[in-house]
């Protein structure tokens, strides 16, 4: 349980890391930056499902995020999965972009909750590299989502007073 909770609080850490950086972006309103927010808001929805393909069950060998979600339906797994792909079909359409930014807030606790549920279905600590890069993907998108649909040029002064 400690070791779960450590994991998770690195996770954590590196993304309060970049925020600051993608706030700075944030406060930048040029179609070009908007433009790259949001190929890399893709990029890391992408990415999610691509981790899915991989070993989720532990460091060494075992089943993909795919086949625990399948095996494991009461997970909420492929719950994540589906929510994933939703958003990269959102995105396709700006009215919907920020549905898909609250997707990925959601998204956020569907994982945790996804993980802590197929550990206790298990019997022990499904946890590999794969599904932590997931979690930390979603956090990050959350950043990135956030930044992307974002429409206050003047963020980091609200924020960093000088």
């Amino acid at each position: 349980m400690l070791d779960k909770m450590f994991t998770y609080l690195i996770i954590l850490f590196a993304v309060l890391v970049i925020s600051p950086f993608v706030l700075k972006l944030a406060s930048q309103q040029k179609k070009e930056t908007k433009k790259q927010l949001k190929f890399a808001f893709l990029a890391i929805l992408f990415a999610q499902i691509l981790l899915g393909f991989l070993n989720w069950e532990n460091f060494t060998s075992g089943r993909s995020g795919f086949e625990l979600s399948l095996a494991y339906s009461l997970s909420f797994l492929g719950l994540f999965f589906v929510i994933c792909a939703a958003q990269i079909f959102l995105l396709f359409d700006k009215s919907f972009n920020t549905l898909a930014v609250v997707l990925n807030f959601i998204n956020s606790v569907i994982i945790f909750a996804g993980m802590i549920r197929l550990s206790d279905m298990l019997g022990f600590q499904a946890v590999s590299f794969a599904s932590l890069g997931a979690v930390f993907l979603v956090l990050a998108g959350n950043v990135v989502g956030l930044t992307y649909i974002n429409k206050n040029k003047n963020l980091l002064k609200k924020y960093f007073k000088p």
